[in-house]
């Protein structure tokens, strides 16, 4: 019995306020700034009013153009590993709704399509609506101060000599000193009465007063070379770009296809560089961008170790196991995850795989990973075995990234739920607890298995941790498909019934386990890696109990 904290008997389906907020609605206060900053950046842009040709069409262009910013902002963070890594270390992550990260930032990209479309679709339909063909504005055909003169900025000319003028400057080649004889006063009265801090005619850019001849001489330009051109074309590249990336980030061409997916997702890196081409106003996106570099340096420089020699063996099934000779730096924290790519099935692929931990003595100079072979390029593993005993390779790696389950040892009580191979990552952090001294720990595994050989993975942890008294260990193995003979495996009928192991056939009954759970912690917090059945399975369990859980997802 838990001497730390008394046993709550008969608290099943009664929700304890705290630990029911903080996993039901940790990201709410987060959505509601989120789209408050929607909001209020939407109206910023829609309330622009300059002249007469302001219309609907470009106030809804406008608004969704400001809207974008935000979306920008925060739609590359979620799948930052090292940045998502470093809060899930500090107790700062603990309040924030990480383990959604993946899920955040593809709703993003759906946000992201909406507002791009509505940007796009009505600047167009704004241009058809100018005094001037459409593909002339499309494409800057005509210098941007002279275009401006003739359409968005004609109310404000006093008189139609002065785009003459402007006209046949430009056609000149843009003499200074005609600029100084016949325009530069006229420019600095005529679009002074916009461009300027202390106009009160108008919503425009205060900023560009156009007041000098170089300012003059830079808007001036026609075709590629205009700032009109530059923005326009950058933005429709920009959208058909984003549809691509949009397109095979879709679940269904994700799954089927995921090695296109990988590959066509790296144009995210041109994408970004468009935007310093489209966006005039970067101070939204400064921050993410400097993050988005670090990331860049840490992910292919800091963290990437090229070339490690490995070896691949059968376990039991569609299992494999990957030993990996470990680089010199690399650390093997618990509840940590690396990414792998092996060049002989793939140069472009890289795949994640959570950490088992430190390994056994005779292995600590390796990285082993445990794998089950279920889809393309994991059943092509399989492949490379053909029967053999092993197979030697060279691999990739990158990280490692902190899981969910690194939180884990943030707290003293909790509850592993793995299905089959999703017992990884829970294996390091019971090996990471059992070389902390005098730990004090209390903690409920929960593992369905269907092959009873995998029970072998936990063996020594099992036998290990019924000789200690400092961590209070409660096992709960659902055998899923019994073997052959309906006997378990004998060393499990021994320890039976000693620290808490339990041996059960089919699934769990999910009320009774939990009120077994309770019986024994107070306020437990849960990690789940398995199928999505499991997980939601899980959730529901702990919401009815209000007891926090974290999702692993790879």
């Amino acid at each position: 019995m838990n001497t730390s904290n008394p046993p709550v008997v008969g608290t099943v389906g009664r929700p304890r306020p705290f630990s029911a907020r903080h996993n039901l609605w940790a990201g709410l206060p987060w959505l509601l700034i989120f789209a408050a900053a929607l909001v209020a950046q939407f109206y910023v842009g829609f309330v622009y009013e300059s002249n007469e040709t302001t219309n609907l069409p470009l106030r809804l262009a406008r608004g969704a153009a400001w809207s974008l910013l935000v979306v920008l902002a925060v739609l590359w963070l979620p799948v930052m590993r090292h940045a998502v890594s470093a809060l899930r270390r500090s107790r700062l992550g603990e309040g924030l709704p990480l383990d959604k990260a993946k899920s955040a930032h593809r709703w993003l990209g759906h946000l992201f399509m909406a507002f791009a479309l509505m940007h796009g679709a009505n600047y167009l339909g704004y241009f058809t609506t100018l005094n001037a063909p459409f593909a002339d504005v499309l494409f800057g055909r005509e210098p941007d101060l002279l275009r401006s003169m003739r359409t968005t900025m004609y109310e404000f000319v006093s008189d139609d000599e002065y785009i003459e003028t402007t006209k046949r400057w430009i056609a000149a080649g843009m003499p200074r000193h005609m600029y100084e004889e016949d325009l530069g006063a006229m420019i600095k009265d005529e679009c002074g009465k916009c461009h300027s801090t202390s106009s009160t005619q108008t919503y425009a850019i205060p900023e560009m007063p156009i007041t000098s001849y170089e300012e003059a001489v830079s808007l001036s330009n026609a075709g590629i070379l205009s700032r009109q051109f530059r923005i326009n074309v950058s933005g429709l590249v920009l959208f058909v770009l984003g549809v691509v990336l949009w397109v095979y980030s879709l679940e269904r061409f994700r799954r089927r296809h995921h090695h296109l997916f990988q590959r066509i997702h790296r144009l995210s890196y041109l994408f970004a560089a468009l935007l310093l081409l489209h966006v005039p106003s970067l101070e939204w996106i400064y921050l993410p961008l400097a993050v988005l570099v670090a990331e860049i340096y840490l992910s292919r420089r800091r963290h990437l170790y090229r070339n490690c020699a490995a070896l691949l063996t059968p376990v039991e099934g569609n299992v494999v196991r990957l030993a990996i000779d470990r680089p010199e730096d690399m650390e093997l924290p618990a509840g940590h995850y690396v990414r792998l790519r092996i060049p002989e099935l793939s140069r472009k692929e890289w795949h994640d795989f959570s950490l088992t931990g430190q390994p056994l003595a005779t292995e600590e100079d390796k990285v082993v990973l445990k794998i089950r072979c279920t889809g393309d390029w994991t059943g092509r593993l399989q492949t490379l075995l053909a029967g053999k005993a092993g197979h030697g390779l060279r691999v990739d790696l990158r990280g490692p990234y902190a899981s969910p389950v690194a939180h884990a040892l943030k707290t003293r009580e909790w509850v592993m739920v793995a299905g089959g191979i999703g017992i990884t990552p829970f294996l390091s952090l019971i090996r990471e607890m059992m070389r902390e001294p005098a730990a004090h720990r209390e903690f409920h595994l929960v593992w369905m298995v269907r092959e009873p050989a995998l029970l072998e993975w936990v063996r020594p942890l099992v036998e290990s941790l019924c000789e200690r008294r400092d961590i209070r260990c409660h096992w709960y193995f659902y055998l899923t498909d019994l073997p052959e003979d309906g006997r378990p495996p004998i060393w499990l009928e021994r320890v039976q019934g000693e620290s808490g192991v339990q041996l059960r056939t089919g699934l769990p009954d999910w009320p009774q386990l939990a009120a077994e759970i309770a019986a024994h912690s107070h306020r437990p917090r849960w990690f789940v890696c398995g199928p999505d059945g499991l997980a939601q399975e899980t959730v529901r369990v702990c919401r009815q109990n209000g007891w926090p859980v974290r999702l692993e997802h790879f």
